[in-house]
């Protein structure tokens, strides 16, 4: 019989606190100090496990910035998987999905989100308004557009928009990043859409939400366009 290795047990450990909830999706897990202290094993064990868990899409591991989950349950099994785009006509299907689960999702979160999923929305802009390196950016904005798919309590919704972001390719995420580290005075207006968005969330009104949550899209959207036809 084999021995399961310890990173295997602390991996496997950590996953299923994950799907219990412990550990929302986009919130940041314990330092590799705390958890090696928690689980009783060396740090060397702890890395291993978590890069067991990021190769698994279940985190993501930034060198000095810590452990974020990115997904706290298995795909469904025949789940839909969007293709990579490649071209302008693909690259308007894409927009055009997304702004349908978008738009339906914030409506939806704006009368089923929880305290806590609330709190982790306005603690993902926080992060965002201090980041400063392009990719991190790029990553936050999808957490906090996973999260509130998440919060409209259908995993089906969180899923899909999950699979679709995976598909952007390398050009649609250049544009992206693009777009999210633009001028200062583009940064700052898209943190006010993500906390308006929020807003009309915690007060829950679904009309006011998806209407925010449509806006924001439009003009992501125009920018978008520009860019990967460029």
């Amino acid at each position: 019989m084999l021995i399961p290795k310890a990173s295997a047990v602390v991996s496997e450990a950590l996953r299923e606190q994950i799907m219990k909830g412990d550990w929302l999706v986009g919130s940041r897990l314990p330092s590799v100090e705390k958890l090696a202290e928690l689980f009783q094993v060396g740090r060397s064990t702890i890395r291993e496990a978590l890069a067991s868990l990021k190769a698994q899409g279940w985190v993501d591991v930034r060198h000095g910035g810590g452990t974020f989950v990115l997904k706290d349950k298995e795909p469904a099994i025949g789940i839909w998987q969007a293709p990579e785009i490649q071209d302008i006509k693909q690259l308007k299907a894409w927009l055009e999905l997304r702004y349908i689960l978008e738009t339906e999702s914030a409506s939806l979160a704006a009368g089923r989100r929880s305290a806590e999923q609330l709190a982790l929305l306005k603690q993902i802009i926080q992060e965002m308004m201090t980041l400063q390196e392009e990719n991190q950016l790029d990553q936050a904005d999808i957490r906090f557009h996973v999260a509130i798919a998440q919060a409209s309590g259908n995993p089906l919704l969180a899923g899909t928009l999950e699979s679709l972001f995976s598909s952007m390719g390398p050009i649609m995420r250049e544009s992206r990043r693009l777009w999210l580290f633009a001028e200062q005075s583009e940064a700052s207006r898209l943190s006010d859409e993500h906390f308006q968005l929020v807003e009309a969330i915690e007060q829950g009104s679904a009309t006011l939400a998806k209407k925010r949550m449509a806006s924001h899209l439009r003009k992501v959207e125009q920018t978008l366009q520009r860019l990967s036809s460029s």
